[in-house]
């Protein structure tokens, strides 16, 4: 299987290109599998003047201006290196009409695939959520190290392969038909009753969502930290406490729900109390309920290390997750 990513130029001209400036890609033997080969190739722009404003913070975009291949010379390596593979993936299914776009517009044909796996829509149903999911907000809940830079293809390319590994065989089938989440699969293991952990007292209820303190759940046989890119609530949660849901994963014991409280005080500040509660049937129903009333993405503090970078081509998405 060959997972594929792009980093590309949406410029300001009426030129109906988004013109790409890299290639990158790596090969597995099987979804989850160790990386085989790698593939990566800057290609010199000669379509648009200018560069939009994601293009301009690409970590490598003077590797691209400084590359002496062309668009037809870089396609060629790659459909040589790709072989008789017809398996294909990507985190979105942007990457692949934006080369077939540009195989369009340079009159080559487009790279032949059997079987296409949308990645980033098959980990987004699989955490239970209809929104799509930034590729660092998936290398963050699978607790995976952010060793590369982001936006650069071929390191977006081996993040994409390594998060691959966490999707279970319901969603791991490229070219299977994708839907709602019906069946919510927790781990199998028993636990102790966990201690709740204190967030706050902090101005605002936005502020106890997104406080790190929140976010970081840990695991409650191993103690392995998890991470929370979004909370659930139902659509009437106006009343108090209020009650917030998500659910982590950890890489040995599985899914994990967890859930947070939040109390107004006296002086106008917000309490939280963030638990990870034994699996009821009771408590899987008030998720359910949560999953279908509304959504808080969290806003976590930016790293330096390419994550306040948007990926041109991809920054509807990734603000979308």
């Amino acid at each position: 299987m060959i997972i594929l990513d792009l980093e590309w130029n949406r410029s300001y001209d009426k030129k109906p290109l988004d013109e790409i400036l890299q290639i990158g890609a790596v090969r597995v033997d099987r979804l989850g599998g160790p990386v085989t080969d790698t593939f990566s190739v800057y290609i010199k722009p000669s379509v648009h003047k200018k560069f939009d404003p994601g293009a301009k913070s690409l970590p490598e975009l003077q590797a691209s201006k400084d590359s002496t291949v062309d668009f037809s010379t870089a396609m060629e390596s790659f459909r040589k290196w790709c072989g008789p593979e017809h398996s294909f993936g990507a985190w979105g299914s942007g990457d692949f009409r934006t080369l077939a776009q540009n195989c369009g517009y340079w009159d080559l044909p487009v790279l032949a695939m059997g079987k296409f796996l949308d990645i980033q829509r098959a980990f987004s149903e699989q955490v239970g959520t209809n929104q799509q999911v930034s590729l660092h907000r998936a290398v963050e809940y699978c607790g995976v190290p952010d060793v590369f830079e982001f936006h650069n293809a071929l390191h977006d390319a081996m993040y994409t392969a390594v998060v691959a590994s966490y999707l279970d065989t319901e969603h791991a089938s490229p070219g299977a038909r994708r839907g709602h989440r019906k069946n919510l699969h927790f781990s199998r293991y028993d636990f102790a009753p966990q201690p709740r952990r204190k967030i706050g007292p902090l101005a605002t209820a936005e502020e106890i969502l997104n406080a790190r303190n929140s976010r970081k759940p840990v695991c409650p046989l191993c103690g392995a930290q998890g991470s929370v890119a979004h909370w659930y609530y139902a659509a009437g949660n106006q009343v108090t406490p209020r009650q917030y849901y998500a659910v982590f994963s950890c890489p040995q014991h599985g899914r994990f729900l967890c859930r947070l409280t939040l109390t107004p005080m006296e002086n106008g500040e917000w309490q939280g109390r963030r638990a990870v509660p034994s699996i009821t049937p009771e408590l899987v129903q008030e998720y359910e309920q949560a999953l279908r009333g509304k959504v808080h993405e969290c806003k976590g503090p930016v790293k330096r290390k390419g994550r306040g970078r948007a990926k041109s081509g991809k920054r509807i998405e990734e603000k979308q997750s």
